[in-house]
């Protein structure tokens, strides 16, 4: 090789030196080059606990895996525009969204991951306990009394519509009187769920940099409009961000509250039950006099 050549060699090596360290160092700092040839800021988007061994797809590519000890995951480095989000695990039905990213921003998601498969579970109105009425007597036997359990949660059906006392250790009787919670009318966490019509609105009555991402807006808003007729409604298990909601037909849907990018995730919870409650983790609801319940938290 020449003198000529070589210094040539050299000379390119160092203009592509210099044109790749700019391109390294923009990389490094979340600066991606968009469809129309511009230099852009890249965006994330973070989900909220979701479950363990979900994987998380983003315009059919897998983009990042939920593990067993850190189940919040963040996405970063993505490039503005709109993604369709899939949430995939096993047993559970796919929570699905399209996701605008934006510039320099992380969109915070809580997704609802509802179990495909539910198992109720029936409280027993009647149990069998042990006969020690007739001493004495050879044999073993045995007499049905009232469960405990099932009177209990039946007396809870009766109340069900009076918010619990607990719910105002830090509000004033005013705000309490003030706020008028009942059947149609229920608070979690300062988020305010109210039926008007037939429609469920949704509204924060805290503070405005308290703001939840799922709300984004200090207005009343309308997050759930039916084509059947609501009969009741409650927060979903353990969560301020979504309602359980009873139709006219007797079945049962859980909803999300959020309607940022224009759509909602819904879940066929029961195809009939005469009234629900939800209680902590547990939803109960009763067939006639039959009860049952089911935790939606696994």
């Amino acid at each position: 090789m020449t003198r000529k050549k070589q210094l040539l060699y050299i000379t390119g090596l160092f203009l592509v030196f210099l044109i790749l360290i700019p391109v390294i160092i923009l990389y490094s700092m979340g600066y991606r080059l968009s469809s129309d040839f511009r230099i852009v800021e890249t965006g994330g988007i973070y989900f909220y606990e979701i479950k363990t061994n979900a994987s998380v797809f983003m315009n059919g590519k897998l983009a990042k895996t939920s593990g067993i000890l850190d189940r919040s995951l963040l996405v970063q480095n993505i490039k503005p525009g709109q993604y369709y989000v899939k949430i995939v695990k096993d047993g559970f039905h796919a929570w699905e969204k399209q996701i605008k990213v934006m510039e320099k921003e992380v969109e915070v998601c809580y997704p609802l991951i509802v179990p495909e498969k539910l198992e109720p579970v029936e409280i027993k109105k009647y149990i069998s306990v042990a006969d020690n009425s007739v001493p004495g007597k050879k044999g073993k036997k045995t007499k049905w009394v009232l469960n405990d359990e099932y009177g209990e949660i039946s007396g809870r059906f009766k109340t069900s519509w009076k918010p619990a006392d607990n719910m105002f250790t830090r509000w004033y009787g005013k705000d309490k009187i003030k706020l008028k919670l009942g059947r149609f009318r229920k608070l979690r966490d300062k988020v305010l769920l109210t039926k008007e019509g037939n429609n469920l609105y949704v509204q924060w009555i805290g503070k405005k940099n308290q703001l939840p991402f799922f709300i984004n807006t200090m207005k009343k808003k309308i997050v759930y409009s039916p084509k059947g007729t609501i009969t009741a409604f409650d927060f979903y298990p353990d969560r301020d961000d979504s309602f359980i909601v009873r139709s006219d037909d007797g079945s049962l849907d859980a909803v999300e509250l959020d309607t940022r990018f224009g759509g909602q995730n819904f879940y066929k919870i029961l195809r009939y039950c005469d009234r629900f409650i939800v209680e902590s983790e547990t939803l109960f609801y009763t067939i006639g006099e039959r009860i049952f319940y089911i935790d939606l938290n696994i």
